[in-house]
């Protein structure tokens, strides 16, 4: 019987196997398959070169895939010669399509909206209509990939079922509910199957506020089937969110970039908003980062890893998701409900330094202070801080108020554990605290710190010393 204590504990035994990783016993899994997406390749080399991506088809040919997913936007302009590096790169990892066991690796990619309407995004590009996806999607699908090209695939890999849909428009695959009509009896039941579109399905992995995802038509075609489970790209969320999975009617996962990864919107370190302008730290170093999954499904759960390719290991625990039952430990609210919020040590202090002169985001000169505190603990039983909430707060005379908060991520908060920053920063304009100064009125400031998991959940607060402004 499958309770949450051996649950967990097959989730730690398992990190510490090598392949065949999975059981105690040693069985090979019944099916393995890696899964990536946003590659947005432009060239051979440089930024948005091959590098990435042909270590990661190296690492999952060591571990002796039955297939890789790619989750859309594989071409970043959109053009054919984009789309033929990429098959070229997959036929020197995997010649002739198979492992290094002999055994079939299948390709199980999709478009998403760089390889369709790349071009667009490029005013810049001089190139002709016959170098574009986009003027034939058909023909260029099927000249690269030698395969025929369908709207929406379907393919067997070790007898579990693969359904991929290529990019339609913003809103999703508006297709896809009619799709899946008068097909409980071949999809139903206890056995998984897998769906792969570029964007999130509404409301299922990172949640409600996820950049990009579509309109609703796959959480509804998906939620007549408890063991659907959904794969998509385009958000570029990290991994290290844990709510790039989610589990409710049926079972939605992120699966990242290999190109860049994106912070969370909202946060002082993050990327565009109606406040960017107004921020007082760059973003984060996004493009420092590229990630992916390893599936290993056995008949009773299924094993993700969460793999940090840029510094070779793994973003943290790996999520193991039982199967065929109506168990669902990746429930947004038990898990928020059931969190350990991250900790700061006990002798865990914040430092301010200022009010210095300095530049916000857009090179303005301002009068800034610095917070810095260490980032919360980690180990057994303790939760990794996904980001911190900084609090400044203002006292005249006996009246205490919230001057300016903000969330800032860790500069390490999207690779692996290893390489988590040893301290944070978050950065406030003067103006920020104190738009206003009266001579004969003295202010008092101090700063107060909490860490926070992914569902928000928050530690203890830590407190700086007061300053008098």
């Amino acid at each position: 019987m499958l309770t949450r204590r051996n649950f967990l504990g097959g989730a730690l035994a398992f990190a510490a196997m090598r392949p065949w990783r999975g059981l105690a016993d040693g069985r090979r899994p019944l099916l393995r398959f890696g899964a990536i997406s946003d590659l947005h390749v432009r060239g051979k080399e440089g930024q948005f070169g091959l590098e990435h991506l042909a270590k990661a088809l190296r690492w999952y040919r060591e571990m002796d895939v039955d297939g890789v997913v790619i989750a859309g936007d594989i071409a970043d302009n959109g053009l054919v010669a984009e789309l033929q590096l990429v098959a070229d790169a997959w036929d020197e990892v995997f010649p002739g399509g198979k492992g290094r066991d002999g055994r079939k690796v299948e390709r199980l990619f999709i478009y998403g909206n760089h390889d369709i309407e790349g071009a667009k995004y490029n005013p810049a590009l001089k190139v002709s209509a016959g170098e574009i996806i986009s003027t034939d999607r058909a023909a260029a699908w099927e000249k690269v990939f030698g395969e025929p090209y369908e709207s929406v695939w379907e393919k067997k890999v070790n007898g579990y079922t693969f359904i991929g849909a290529h990019w339609v428009n913003w809103g999703g695959v508006p297709e896809i509910e009619k799709y899946f009509e008068g097909r409980a009896a071949d999809l139903g039941g206890e056995r998984p199957f897998f769906y792969i579109q570029h964007p999130h399905p509404s409301n299922t992995c990172h949640g409600p506020w996820a950049w990009g995802h579509d309109e609703g038509y796959a959480t509804r075609a998906l939620s007549r089937f408890p063991n659907a489970i959904a794969l998509s790209g385009h958000s570029h969320h990290s991994l290290t969110d844990e709510k790039a999975i989610w589990q409710g009617a049926f079972t939605s996962i992120g699966t990242a970039s290999m190109r860049y990864v994106a912070p969370m919107f909202g946060r002082e370190n993050a990327g565009p908003s109606q406040l960017a302008d107004l921020r007082q730290m760059p973003e984060v170093d996004k493009f420092s980062e590229q990630q992916g999954l390893l599936f290993s499904v056995y008949g009773e759960r299924m094993v993700v890893e969460r793999r940090d390719f840029a510094n070779d290991g793994a973003l943290g625990a790996p999520w193991v998701v039982p199967l065929g039952t109506p168990e669902r430990p990746y429930d947004f609210v038990a898990r928020r409900a059931a969190g350990k919020p991250p900790q700061f040590a006990p002798d865990a202090k914040v430092s301010i330094a200022g009010p210095l002169d300095g530049k916000d985001r857009k090179g303005r000169a301002t009068r800034q202070i610095v917070v810095t505190f260490p980032s919360a603990l980690q180990g057994e039983g303790l939760t990794r801080a996904f980001d911190y909430e900084v609090v400044a707060e203002l006292a005249e005379c006996d009246v205490v108020r919230v001057a300016k908060a903000k969330r800032v991520h860790s500069p390490g908060f999207f690779r692996k554990p290893e390489c988590e920053s040893a301290e944070v920063k978050c950065v406030f304009s003067l103006d920020e605290i104190a738009t206003r100064r009266v001579s004969y009125l003295d202010s008092r400031l101090r700063f107060i710190v909490r860490a926070a998991d992914s569902f928000g959940n928050m530690g203890e607060p830590i407190f700086s010393e007061q300053i008098w402004l």
